[in-house]
């Protein structure tokens, strides 16, 4: 199945490194952290990726179109352009497409623009910023068993932002602190790792504005069609310092717990 990843944030809130890379290009050990969140997919069994480029997109694309050469040992005659590769890596199997999404694109529209790339059915779609432990094998399952179009994975954050209310597993609306305060409602915000029919692509545009976390999560909430699958493991956005120290310690210390290995389905 393919899947999908939004690679065209600017990472404005990040530390410096930001300034002239994608965040999910951001190293976390020896590889940036959306080889991470490929590699998460792949130890699930699904290694054909569609990368939505956006800012800087080439840098990823640099990275990957030259990546034998950075992950294996390597023989090269100086004064030709012989290069001999004299190991092999994990990831040969990984297929990747490069989709040019536009500069200032938001994220409806990047999706929208992958479409021809994408076969009926359903695609898995994800951020390239965003790392977790969530059982994709579950996810997939809980979306079909739903029959909904769009399944996006719950979870309850350290800090509170964006949060949908949650009844019998479908994301109901907005959660309001004035008015749904004092409700024992279930509360998560989406943890970026999602499955989607490809009838979704008829809410989509091309247009820049179409940006999927508002109108479209709202219509499709409206129509209860945006299933939740509520997620109670490790997750973690990489959005500032604080996540980037966190998250490279963890590496550090060999906790890496997004790259458990999963049953495949």
């Amino acid at each position: 199945m393919k899947v999908l990843i939004l690679c065209g944030g600017r990472g404005i809130r990040f530390y410096d490194e930001s300034s002239y890379m994608p965040k999910g290009m951001v190293r976390l050990g020896y590889r940036p952290v959306l080889w991470h969140i490929m590699k998460r997919f792949a130890l699930a069994g699904h290694t054909d990726f569609i990368l939505a480029l956006g800012s800087k997109g080439e840098l990823i694309r640099d990275y990957f179109l030259h990546y034998d050469r950075y992950v294996t040992d390597t023989q090269i005659a100086l004064g030709s352009e012989k290069i001999e590769l004299l190991s092999k890596h994990q990831e040969e199997k990984w297929r990747i497409t490069f989709v040019d999404t536009g500069e200032n694109a938001n994220s409806g529209a990047r999706i929208h623009r992958c479409k021809e790339y994408i076969e009926e059915g359903n695609f898995f779609l994800t951020y390239s910023d965003t790392l977790a432990d969530v059982s994709l094998v579950d996810l997939f399952s809980f979306h079909k068993k739903s029959k909904k179009l769009l399944t996006l994975t719950g979870v309850i954050p350290p800090y509170r932002e964006g949060e949908f209310i949650v009844e019998d597993n479908l994301a109901v609306g907005p959660y309001d602190a004035r008015k749904d305060a004092k409700q024992k409602l279930q509360r998560f915000v989406n943890g970026g790792y999602m499955v989607a029919d490809t009838k979704l692509f008829s809410y989509l545009t091309s247009f820049s504005e179409c940006r999927l976390e508002s109108e479209v999560f709202t219509r499709l909430m409206n129509e209860k069609q945006l299933a939740l699958f509520g997620h109670h493991g490790f997750w973690r956005w990489l959005d500032t310092d604080r996540d980037y120290l966190y998250l490279q310690e963890l590496v550090d210390k060999n906790k890496m717990y997004w790259l458990q290995k999963q049953e495949r389905g």
